[in-house]
């Protein structure tokens, strides 16, 4: 899944993120990589093929990294 986010305390700039099924996201700043954060690869419990909550819980660390200033 890929967004458009601007943090809602700031009139800076736009950021792009891209999450995947498997909880990895990537952070985008005018096409360049601001942060990127990859996702275990295998662990007890995780479904083979990812899933749309992983994919949302990246999307919201992703936001609140942006939000923090770490991006």
């Amino acid at each position: 899944m890929r967004i458009t986010y601007t943090p809602p305390n700031a009139n800076g700039p736009t950021y792009e993120i891209e999450a995947d099924r498997h909880g990895s996201y990537t952070v985008k700043l005018n096409d360049r990589v601001v942060k990127r954060v990859t996702a275990l690869t295998d662990y007890l419990g995780k479904p083979k093929w990812g899933s749309k909550k992983l994919e949302a819980d990246a999307i919201e660390d992703a936001k609140r990294a942006v939000d923090r200033g770490h991006a």
